[in-house]
């Protein structure tokens, strides 16, 4: 089958980012904050750098890691038909976007510090929404006392969705609170690490430095059996360099680094060759993930997990605050069709707004609506003899006509989706919307879905005794 996606890094160009990234880690080498980490690194054939600050990666350790890390992870769900295993073969999974600060209704305008009960009703609409195939933490729950934040999140997860579910722990304590409350769901710990129904995003620190308690956090996950995210989040001439070449070798290192750190922990561990990484805006000193070449950084980026045949996230797919521009579903299909296309095993973005740093309801809808036609353009498409077709070619070259060949009549609705769908077309089919059409409606549909009764997805005896635990903490 072919699959449309981009790429535009040659072999020779991802074999020179490959190289320069050993080199990298063995030269420069990464800071690992975390003693026991490094520790670690250290006794399995890592070296402590000349001023003691740095921890030298020598090639043979990421070859082991390589060869140690598994080519496929499951993703398991709650309802196991909503499992996913990566990589995949047809099209990007995708999940709503994660850890807003606030909310915001964009046809007024008004923002607000987001809560709990905002968390609860992101995770009902994620678990009700087909398009959207696991499930983030949209935004913080800012209500609740920080040390309770992150695992009466999770809980709160557990409760809502039957899907899989990624978060992340700060710590080897809220690590071991997830894997516990994890137990709870699946009868036990061993029954979790056989069908992890969640995993964990666990970021490298731009450039090159792995914060103590995220490390420590992550090596817990690998013994658990727990799918980790190397999550890089380099931003092209702030925090890495300014080229896309450059920031492609650096955020490879990182994942590189991220992988032995795993594989050390516990070979074979479940990982996942991860970037969020954009270009910076060098006037205003921050992130900028609307730049036309964060498609080809995260393009790149999918080239090289590919070249290590890892499963990979990279694709981050959203319209952001563009959908106040739209009328109908296709006038947003433009933005995301080239989101669709990245060699991505798995994406996230749906309902964030301001560079991920808020939310919004209507945005999730939007964005669920639009990318369920995008994500057409990067569908399979048969490309056997049959679907080539010598013999039609051959018939029509005669007598001038395809539509009546019994090959048009039986493919032609899975092979062009616009002439039975007019939001797949780009040519303007149909009738137009006025600006705002489209969030208007949803911002309908979201008080429809968020009325109705929000029932507990785990059984009441599996809630209260998750409720038990977090008492210990408060």
């Amino acid at each position: 089958m072919a699959r449309g996606r981009l790429a535009f890094l040659t072999n020779e160009e991802i074999r020179r980012i490959h190289e320069t990234s050993l080199r990298v880690l063995e030269e420069v080498g990464v800071v690992v904050h975390s003693e026991s980490v490094a520790n670690m690194l250290t006794t399995s054939g890592a070296e402590i750098s000349k001023t003691g600050k740095r921890v030298l990666v020598p090639e043979s350790l990421v070859r082991t890691s390589l060869a140690s890390a598994p080519k496929s992870i499951l993703l398991a769900a709650r309802d196991k038909s909503r499992d996913i295993r990566i990589p995949v073969s047809d099209r990007i999974r995708v999940a709503n976007g994660g850890e807003g600060v606030y909310v915001k209704d964009l046809l007024t305008g008004e923002s607000r510090p987001s809560t709990l009960e905002d968390y609860r009703n992101f995770v009902v609409l994620s678990e009700a929404l087909p398009q959207v195939d696991f499930c983030w933490g949209m935004v913080g729950a800012l209500d609740q006392p920080l040390n309770l934040k992150n695992i009466v999140e999770f809980k709160t997860c557990l409760e809502h969705t039957t899907k899989h579910f990624q978060g992340g722990a700060s710590s080897v304590q809220e690590a071991r609170d997830m894997l516990e409350l994890g137990s709870i769901i699946t009868g036990g710990y061993e029954e979790l690490r056989k069908r992890p129904i969640f995993s964990s995003v666990q970021c490298p620190i731009s450039p090159l430095a792995f914060e103590s308690g995220l490390s420590e956090a992550q090596v817990e996950f690998a013994r658990a059996g727990i799918p980790v995210v190397a999550m890089v989040a380099s931003v092209a001439g702030l925090a890495s360099p300014v080229t896309l070449a450059g920031s492609l070798a650096q955020v490879n290192a990182e994942n590189l680094a991220s992988l032995v750190i795993s594989q050390v922990a516990r070979k074979g561990a479940p990982w996942i060759y991860s970037s969020d990484s954009a270009p910076g805006d060098l006037v205003r000193g921050s992130i900028d993930y609307g730049a036309l070449e964060g498609e080809l950084m995260r393009t790149g980026a999918g080239q090289m997990g590919r070249f290590y045949g890892l499963p990979t996230m990279v694709a981050g797919i959203s319209l952001e605050n563009s959908s106040l521009l739209l009328g109908r579903v296709r006038d947003g299909v433009p933005y995301m069709a080239m989101q669709a296309l990245v060699p991505s095993d798995l994406g996230s973005g749906l309902g964030g707004i301001d560079q991920a740093a808020g939310a919004s309801f209507e945005q999730l809808l939007v964005d669920a609506w639009v990318w369920e036609v995008a994500r057409g353009f990067a569908r399979q498409f048969a490309a056997d003899d049959a679907a080539i077709s010598f013999e039609t070619i051959r018939e029509a070259g005669l007598d001038g006509n395809f539509l009546g060949k019994r090959h048009t009549l039986t493919r032609f609705k899975k092979e062009l989706s616009g002439t039975d769908n007019p939001e797949s077309s780009l040519s303007g089919k149909g009738d137009s919307g006025a600006r705002g059409d489209l969030l208007r409606r949803a911002k309908v549909e979201v008080r429809a879905m968020l009325s109705r009764p929000k029932a507990l997805m785990v059984s009441k005896d599996e809630s209260d005794r998750m409720t038990e635990f977090i008492k210990r903490f408060s």
